[in-house]
């Protein structure tokens, strides 16, 4: 009895042992890093649906190699800026885009920067459904005037925003993959200076329109406007006064 007690307690003992030895073993081992997050893919006004597709050959189908419009496209010129009109568009959204074109040379964006945005077409069509409001390939398009009307019961200019995802894509080193915007983008995800949720954290394409809309010409989410962006995300104001 005495024998098997003694061998339970060795037992024991042999397994605390090798318990504080593994315990402590593991503990001298390097923290493994956490992963880098994966980068996530540009969408929302940039992601082009079919729906999108059906409205750029469209446009393409009736514009000749040049880009000046034919048959049923009408190009106008309005201050330097090329637009695009397809079918009947009312008066109202000619003098909405106008607006926000003329609000655009109000900014305090340099010479240079909207001297490049007037480079970028604006095509404008009513196709509910087809397409809203969206960039790509070098074209801003507006092709949703319900969607365009309500943008102006407050803050904010739709081709503005649209004609900084252009200059991203093409003014920019590296395009929407250029590595500074990533970066502040995902500084202030992680920084939690904006509600979850919020369309300026969707993705490094429209935290840079986002951004840039609210500090040059205001806008209805956040960050809103100029101070605002100064004390949530200085970094990000400051490389929009440094760069544009």
């Amino acid at each position: 009895m005495r024998r098997t007690k003694t061998l339970v307690n060795s037992a024991i003992a042999l397994l605390l042992i090798i318990t504080i030895q593994y315990g402590c073993k593991k503990a001298d081992q390097p923290a493994v890093a956490p992963e880098k997050p994966v980068p996530q893919l540009v969408e929302d006004h940039l992601t082009i649906t079919p729906e999108r597709q059906k409205i750029i050959d469209l446009f393409n189908k009736n514009k000749n190699a040049r880009g000046e419009a034919t048959g049923l496209v009408t190009a106008a010129a309005y201050r330097s800026f090329t637009v695009n009109y397809y079918g009947t568009v009312p008066n109202d959204i000619k003098a909405l885009v106008n607006g926000e074109i003329d609000q655009l040379y109000t900014t305090s964006t340099t010479a240079t920067t909207k001297s490049r945005m007037t480079n970028c077409p604006i095509n404008v069509y009513n196709s509910p459904g087809q397409g809203d409001l969206f960039y790509t390939n070098g074209n801003v398009y507006i092709v949703n005037f319900s969607v365009y009307r309500n943008v102006h019961t407050g803050p904010g200019n739709v081709i503005f925003h649209e004609l900084f995802h252009y200059l991203h894509d093409n003014w920019v080193s590296g395009g929407f993959n250029n590595s500074t915007i990533y970066n502040l983008w995902q500084n202030c995800r992680y920084s939690n200076v904006y509600p979850a949720g919020s369309y300026v954290l969707s993705n490094q394409a429209e935290y840079f329109a986002v951004s840039a809309e609210a500090k040059y010409c205001n806008t209805n989410r956040p960050p809103y406007n100029a101070s605002t962006l100064a004390a949530s995300d200085p970094n990000c104001s400051s490389y929009l006064s440094s760069n544009f």
